[in-house]
């Protein structure tokens, strides 16, 4: 963990569907599609049809070490909330409610699939909206060094690409792409409105409060990460 003092995590209480987790979700392959187009503040509105899971995917640099957390919040037409995130193994699950899934935790930046987020399309008609954002768990002050960018891809779809390359100084969380369902797909819009270090709110608290999804949290924490093995560039074994 970090020396300062500000809340490192947290995890939505209970809940329909709790935390469970049905297996590893694929991270999306992007074969010979184009590069995706790129959602701007002056171009921030993307579609996307339903025909396969819609897929928002992180990647960050390796060389600080950072552990970043990819999530989603959920909220639903009969009124449940629900999170999607590593903290506390919410994984969710694409088969059964909440129709979200997350494929793994990379801890340091070093996996080349970094993490990714699907969303079932056959249940869209569930969803009222999904808030993709990200948080800065350890291993950095803020994002500036962090490279972080989140591309939102679906199937036949080169995808849209979301640049987190404007950190503000102390920044520790991003609400990335807000996303709607209709009547053949997804609307995503970007969003990328950062959040500060608060040594008394956590960002997921910050953003709930910014968007209003109403969930009830409680502080956990991650085990600790694995000693990093300098000859192997990588996790180290534990002795």
């Amino acid at each position: 963990m970090g020396t300062d003092d500000r809340p490192r995590g947290v995890i939505r209480l209970g809940g329909p569907g709790g935390g469970s987790r049905t297996g590893p979700v694929p991270a999306p392959t992007t074969g010979g599609d184009p590069r995706p187009a790129e959602l701007t503040r002056g171009a921030p509105d993307g579609r996307f049809g339903g025909r396969g899971a819609l897929q928002a995917n992180l990647n960050w640099l390796p060389g600080p070490g950072a552990d970043v957390n990819l999530c989603c919040l959920v909220s639903f037409r009969d009124g449940r909330v629900q999170v999607v995130q590593s903290l506390g193994d919410d994984y969710g699950s694409l088969t059964a409610w909440p129709y979200v899934a997350l494929d793994q935790d990379d801890r340091t930046g070093a996996s080349s699939d970094g993490e990714t987020l699907r969303v079932n399309p056959q249940h869209r008609a569930l969803f009222d909206r999904l808030l993709f954002f990200v948080y800065l768990y350890e291993g950095a002050a803020d994002f500036r060094s962090l490279g972080a960018t989140a591309t939102v891809t679906a199937p036949g779809d080169a995808g849209r690409r979301i640049l987190l390359d404007e950190s503000p100084a102390g920044s520790v969380a991003c609400a990335i792409a807000l996303v709607t369902p209709d009547t053949n797909g997804f609307r995503v819009r970007r969003e990328v409105r950062w959040f500060p270090g608060h040594p008394e709110v956590s960002p997921h608290e910050q953003i709930d409060r910014a968007y209003g999804f109403g969930v009830e949290w409680t502080m956990m924490e991650k085990p600790p990460r694995r000693p990093v093995d300098p000859r192997r560039g990588g996790p180290g074994r534990t002795r």
